[in-house]
């Protein structure tokens, strides 16, 4: 009797789940950003992250046609411009009450939590300014830009009203933000030299209004 042959057994085709699109847009912007927060701009590739997100490069450019529209994306997506602007109704309100104190006091918790429960975006933004890249530029314009003129505006108006010293307003918002600023990136980092607490950086961060406030009883 002749032998059997033998069956080899043929490995089974790979068989993609289909994502709906939407779904399949989430997920490459979440596992981009984290991509880009951990090696930056240059340091990542559009194939590193197809394959992170287990679909191909052509799926991923059907969504993002560049890696920097991707990049653009993630910005948005972590800080929508809609809600950059409802922030800054809120802080309008404050400031038509003119609650110096309240509006600073926002002002510094805001970039505190957005610093705690949004690291990526962050790093993201740190990232592309060390790599010189056009969205970093992007960010200040969409992001920083538009609260840093309004407290400029507000600081020259609370001059006017005699309310605050005739310090240059810039260099009172810059004061503030560099407080809040420099403690929020160094400890989302891991490094927190001198222990200090987020209530702590608010109370010094307000009491900057001492400096700034015009003496008025030599008036």
């Amino acid at each position: 009797m002749q032998a059997r042959k033998r069956r080899v057994a043929r490995p089974a085709a790979t068989i993609r789940k289909h994502v709906p699109r939407e779904q399949r847009r989430q997920q490459i912007l979440d596992v981009a950003a984290e991509l880009f927060s951990q090696r930056g701009f240059a340091g990542t590739t559009t194939r590193e992250i197809a394959s992170a997100v287990g679909t191909s490069e052509t799926v991923l450019f059907r969504h993002f046609p560049t890696k920097e529209s991707l990049y653009a994306a993630i910005l948005e997506h972590r800080v929508p411009s809609a809600e950059v602007e409802r922030w800054l109704e809120e802080l309008r309100a404050i400031a038509d009450r003119r609650d110096d104190a309240a509006l600073f006091t926002a002002v510094i918790k805001a970039v505190l939590r957005s610093y705690r429960t949004n690291p990526v975006f962050h790093r993201l933004m740190l990232f592309a300014a060390l790599e010189d890249h056009e969205l970093a530029r992007l960010g200040q314009v969409k992001y920083h830009s538009p609260v840093a003129s309004f407290l400029r505006e507000y600081v020259s108006r609370r001059q006017a009203e005699g309310a605050f010293k005739r310090l240059q307003p810039e260099v009172v918002v810059h004061m503030l933000m560099s407080v809040v600023g420099h403690y929020a990136l160094w400890n989302s980092l891991g490094v927190n030299p001198l222990g200090l607490g987020e209530r702590e950086v608010v109370t010094q961060a307000v009491a900057l209004l001492t400096a700034v406030r015009a003496d008025r009883s030599r008036r």
